[in-house]
């Protein structure tokens, strides 16, 4: 569980540690809306966006701290905690 005043930065470093193939998926409470981000290389990331928008786009690492913010806003507005699940590659 992420605080979201704090998720941002919390999900930058989880990412950092991340190899490629490796993915980081954030939820919402209930589990109806969620962001997964994949590891694609080593500066690349693939964005999926499942909830009050259904979109998929990729995104450097460097750009990553303003399309979260962007993101999260959008997808938890009200949450005060939200939930994550690593899912590593075989």
């Amino acid at each position: 569980m992420l605080d979201k005043g704090a998720a941002v930065q919390d999900t930058i470093r989880i990412v950092q540690k991340l190899e490629v193939g490796d993915s980081l998926e954030l939820l919402s409470w209930k589990g109806d809306r969620s962001l997964l981000l994949q590891v694609m290389g080593d500066e690349e990331l693939l964005i999926r966006e499942q909830g009050f928008v259904v979109d998929e786009f990729s995104v450097p690492l460097r750009k990553l701290k303003k399309n979260l913010k962007t993101l999260i806003k959008r997808e938890f507005p009200r949450s005060h905690k939200i939930r994550t699940r690593i899912t590593r590659k075989p």
